[in-house]
């Protein structure tokens, strides 16, 4: 185990570094889950393979495990309050999703309406990672409206990019 102050600033210094916002979704049955993550990243465009981080701790891990495929929405600067609702420790895990505006992926996995992108993944690898997993997953399709702006996660707080 590492010493807590320098966790704290290892945390301090993660949290200058911006990154997008996205929500990610998949379905068990007619059940649909949700988490809001900002750690996930492309690994390679050919074939267009993607990295993503979830605590395994979280209410998606279990879920996660049970699914080959699911979706990554990357939120667009107005969806601030998606992100916030689905990132509040201790909601329930089932219908998060339910008040939210969201469509099908290819996979049948939910997509957050309005998104700036979505990603449709088939989970290839899991790696469990100290206190995460990290699911390597190929996408298998995508979507995305040009010139929306992102949401940012960026000194412990949601923001928008600057005006170009």
């Amino acid at each position: 185990m590492s010493d807590p102050s320098f966790i704290d600033a290892y945390r301090s210094a993660a949290q200058d570094i911006p990154r997008p916002v996205g929500v990610l979704a998949c379905s068990l049955g007619s059940a649909r889950y949700a988490i809001t993550v900002d750690s996930f990243l492309d690994v390679s465009y050919d074939p267009p393979t993607m990295a993503l981080s979830v605590y395994s701790g979280s209410r998606m891990a279990e879920q996660l495990e049970s699914v080959d495929t699911c979706a990554l929405s990357i939120l667009a600067s107005r969806q601030k309050g998606i992100a916030q609702w689905l990132g509040e420790p201790g909601q329930p895990v089932r219908g998060l999703l339910d008040p939210l505006d969201t469509a099908e992926a290819p996979s049948g996995s939910p997509v957050i309406s309005g998104a700036v992108a979505w990603f449709d993944l088939r989970v290839a690898q899991r790696v469990e990672i100290a206190t995460h997993t990290l699911l390597a997953a190929t996408v298998t399709a995508v979507g995305s409206r040009h010139g929306s702006e992102p949401l940012i996660h960026w000194a412990d707080a949601y923001h928008r990019p600057a005006p170009r």
